[in-house]
């Protein structure tokens, strides 16, 4: 047999079904190969499951990432906001100051001037008492939010 009888039979067994070369194999030795395959197939549905675990967990990691970046923001507008409630009492409490010093210095002040000054006394002092509110609610939004931060 020459070289050219060995491409002859590879040739052959090229054309054989799979039936007929599995046929050939012993039969343990044939199990042995299944078992091997069965291993490897398992073996990387585990890997897949892992990976898919590390994925979901990557997600929800990304996830607080983003939400931790929105109360950022939120509490930054928080503040803004306290801060110009803060700016709106300061001259609310102004205008209130300016008021009793003009009816100190306006002295003979008529019935209806009085009655106009106490009910923007009486309004004001209710604006005064809901921005108070505002204020502390705000300030404990953000205690929270800050809470919540240093707990993320």
């Amino acid at each position: 047999m020459g070289p050219s009888s060995s491409v002859d039979s590879s040739s052959e067994q090229g054309e054989e079904s799979l039936e007929v070369r599995l046929g050939k194999i012993s039969h343990e030795k044939l199990v042995q190969e299944v078992i091997s395959v069965w291993n490897e197939a398992m073996k990387i549905e585990q890997e897949l499951v892992i990976s898919r675990q590390r994925t979901r967990a990557l997600e929800l990691e990304l996830e607080a990432i983003e939400l931790e970046q929105g109360d950022s923001s939120s509490v930054a507008d928080l503040e803004e906001q306290l801060r110009v409630m803060k700016i709106r009492y300061n001259q609310l409490e102004n205008k209130l100051e300016n008021e009793k010093i003009r009816r100190i210095d306006g002295g003979g002040l008529s019935e209806s001037r009085i009655q106009e000054l106490q009910d923007d006394n009486s309004r004001l002092l209710k604006v005064e008492e809901e921005q108070m509110i505002l204020i502390l609610d705000m300030e404990a939004q953000i205690d929270r939010l800050l809470a919540s931060l240093k707990e993320s």
